[in-house]
């Protein structure tokens, strides 16, 4: 098991929409990191299907299920799951409300999104912490930088 960081003082929200008719997916460059994609793949969209990869293997029935619950019925929805991000579990909650069109279809899925926990599986390399605190990098950039000291070396 690796260290556990707990984001419960400081929400790091990111907004998606869910174009349920062209299974397509956006989301702000906050919801973009939360699920360890780049920003502009959030902006231009991605499927349902590549999200879903994202999800962990044990949570991806539950959210199927919840999906699909909150698209048949109309109703208010909260998730809460798991993201395999790099060497990261990240346990998010999205809340949202699904939208239909006048005949009843639905159309559109919005909420927010916003990290739970985070559950490094391999510690950051001691380079990587005197890197951030010397340099007064901010946790933004800090959580995205990879370990690659851990790698291999061939």
């Amino acid at each position: 098991m690796g260290d556990t960081y707990s984001f419960n003082n400081k929400p790091h929200y990111g907004y998606f929409t869910w174009d349920i008719a062209r299974d397509e997916i956006w989301g702000d460059a906050t919801f973009a990191e939360n699920i360890g994609i780049d920003a502009d793949t959030a902006n231009e969209g991605f499927s349902v299907l590549r999200f879903m990869e994202l999800v962990h293997p044990d949570d991806q029935e539950h959210v199927a299920a919840a999906t699909r619950m909150a698209v048949l019925t109309g109703q208010p929805f909260m998730i809460i799951n798991r993201i395999c991000r790099g060497d990261d579990i990240v346990t998010v909650r999205a809340r949202g409300s699904c939208f239909r069109f006048r005949d009843g279809l639905a159309s559109m899925t919005t909420g927010t999104q916003e990290i739970l926990q985070v559950e490094r599986l391999r510690p950051a390399a001691a380079n990587e912490h005197a890197a951030v605190k010397n340099s007064g990098a901010s946790a933004h950039h800090a959580r995205r930088r990879r370990v690659k000291s851990l790698e291999p070396q061939t």
